[in-house]
């Protein structure tokens, strides 16, 4: 309810008239007023004396099924309102009755009773379904991103063998040339340098190792300020060889001094991989030295960084262009059309937005935004 309709209701039960009374009594939510100075119930409609099964007028409000706000939750203390300051709004938000479990919409404002004493007129809401339902949402959001996660490392197998796969060559043809040079009588001031590099590429295969680990593992999103180069580096990285062997040059332009965004890292990752593999396939039949693909991080204005993937493919038709996110359209022969939809669903749950628009100079440009981390309340 807004201010306007708690002081309707507040006349209402000053009346206390039998046809005021019986409109209170049809309303689902439940309505008190209470004594500001005291927290004796004054009044209550019938929702509310339903929720504690006997008529609570002349009971105290504290310790009944309907959750109150702490003293330190009201914007002013309702014992110290005088009459002039009526009416003023208490209280409005959210709140857990942790004996039953259910959740409800609390409002209490000040007003005047009958008599011209201070009470606190209250509705309460119960939104335990809504609760509910939000709360499956969210987690049937977290199951999609654990899915899309495996499906995407489904599609990218033969890439990472290829990625792991240069390292370990490296490693296995220095530690034979050592062999080979021990063999011949080298000393250690030659085989040194062979080593080093064996070692480096033995790292640098662990990294890879542990980029993959960290892509595929089964947890829980968890939003925290996140670095959008960090975001950039990681997912490129994962995406590199590919580019390399496909003969497409990645180009990045990262904004200087971007601000950190609330974002689930990985997450954002799988979003930028998904949208830079679809560039790389719209850019197969492109001429060679049009085969760039540009990662670019803005400020989008407002509170928000943009993302953008810019590829010099073959373009979207504008039909395309309409079912583009709807599950299970593809452009691709042998896409299962859930990439985007998805992609769509993770930046949605980052409360933002993903855009597809046509690039000027052929293509396609993919933008999402995220918050930055400074602008979210916790």
């Amino acid at each position: 309810m807004q201010n306007a309709d708690i002081q309707k209701t507040a006349v209402m039960a000053n009346s206390a008239g039998e046809p005021l009374a019986a409109v209170l009594d049809g309303l689902e939510a439940a309505v008190y007023v209470v004594d500001a100075r005291n927290g004796v119930i004054l009044f209550a409609n019938r929702a509310f004396q339903a929720l504690h099964g006997f008529d609570a007028v002349g009971q105290v409000l504290r310790g009944l099924v309907v959750p109150l706000p702490e003293r330190g939750d009201y914007r002013v203390d309702p014992r110290g309102i005088e009459a002039p300051d009526a009416p003023c709004e208490l209280f409005d938000g959210e709140l857990l009755q942790p004996r039953t479990g259910h959740w409800y919409h609390v409002r209490e404002q000040a007003v005047l009773w009958v008599d011209g004493r201070v009470v606190r007129l209250g509705i309460a809401t119960d939104i335990t379904d809504r609760k509910k339902t939000a709360e499956v949402a969210r987690r049937q959001e977290e199951r999609i991103a654990r899915t899309a996660r495996l499906i995407t490392m489904g599609e990218m197998a033969s890439m990472l063998a290829h990625e792991l796969n240069q390292p370990l060559s490296a490693i296995a043809n220095y530690c034979n040339g050592c062999a080979a040079r021990m063999q011949a009588g080298a000393g250690a001031e030659e085989l040194l340098p062979v080593m080093r590099k064996a070692a480096a590429q033995a790292e640098r295969a662990g990294k890879i190792i542990a980029r993959i680990r960290a892509f595929v593992k089964k947890s829980e999103p968890r939003r925290r300020a996140t670095p959008v180069a960090a975001i950039l580096e990681e997912a490129l990285a994962l995406i590199e060889i590919d580019a390399h062997r496909r003969g497409i040059r990645l180009s990045v332009e990262l904004a200087p001094g971007l601000p950190d965004v609330n974002a689930d890292q990985i997450m954002i990752e799988q979003v930028l991989l998904n949208l830079v593999r679809n560039g790389f396939d719209a850019m197969k039949d492109a001429l060679e030295d049009e085969r760039v693909l540009m990662v670019r991080a803005r400020t989008g204005g407002g509170h928000f960084v943009e993302i953008a993937v810019i590829d010099r493919g073959h373009g979207i038709s504008e039909e395309g262009m309409e079912r583009l996110f709807q599950p299970f359209a593809t452009t691709k022969d042998e896409g299962m059309g859930m990439g985007l939809a998805i992609c769509r669903s993770i930046i949605e749950f980052h409360d933002g937005r993903l855009t597809v628009e046509p690039n000027p100079e052929g293509g396609t440009i993919f933008t999402f935004t995220l918050p930055i981390e400074e602008t979210v309340s916790e």
